[in-house]
């Protein structure tokens, strides 16, 4: 014997129907239910699947932005360390030249050039955290496009759930339905007597 729902197969026996026609429904509803329930887990995979879609390509544009802004800022440092060698190279000539001239100003000319090269450094940071912020925000953005894009189809998952269930509602009414004309007989022969 196939797969049955066996309530309902000792439902139909009790009522009197012939086993043969008893055992066909009971296959059939169980057939019904197990589509149902095919339909359900399919649904569950192919979600299941977008949404790891979704998060790989969210993880794709976060390495493809992350890879350009360390590009850029490896750029800008090299070009700051750059200008920043070339600088301290001028200064400790300078430097070097004003000790023999002037050995009493030294001091003072030396802290000079460190507070430029200090202040330098400051708006370098500055500009780097300013790009930084910059690139947070997008990549912020992106994030909040892929939440949404998530929350949609979390949405769409609970809307074809709903129409399911609903289904399978109905495929209880008319089980009752089914219940309720195999008693009656039963029931107005027992009036009867």
């Amino acid at each position: 014997m196939t797969t049955m729902i066996s309530e309902v197969y000792s439902a139909f026996k009790t009522a009197g129907i012939p086993e043969q026609e008893a055992k066909q429904a009971a296959e059939a509803l169980s057939a019904e239910n197990l589509a149902t329930t095919n339909t359900v887990a399919e649904n569950r995979r192919e979600l299941s699947a977008e949404i790891t879609e979704s998060k790989q390509e969210l993880s794709g544009q976060i390495v493809e932005v992350d890879r350009k802004l360390s590009g850029q800022i490896t750029e800008v440092d090299k070009r700051l360390s750059g200008q920043i060698t070339e600088v301290d190279k001028r200064l400790s000539g300078q430097i070097a030249e004003m000790d023999k001239k002037f050995t009493g100003q030294i001091a003072e000319v030396r802290q000079e050039l460190l507070n430029k090269i200090a202040e330098v450094r400051q708006e370098l940071s500055g500009q780097i955290a300013e790009m930084d912020k910059k690139f947070t925000g997008q990549i912020a953005e992106v994030k909040q496009e892929l939440l949404s894009k998530i929350a949609e189809l979390r949405h769409e998952m609970t809307t074809e759930l709903g129409k399911i269930k609903r289904g399978m509602n109905v495929m209880q009414w008319m089980l009752g339905l089914v219940l309720f004309a195999v008693a009656l007989p039963i029931l107005r022969e027992i009036i009867v007597i």
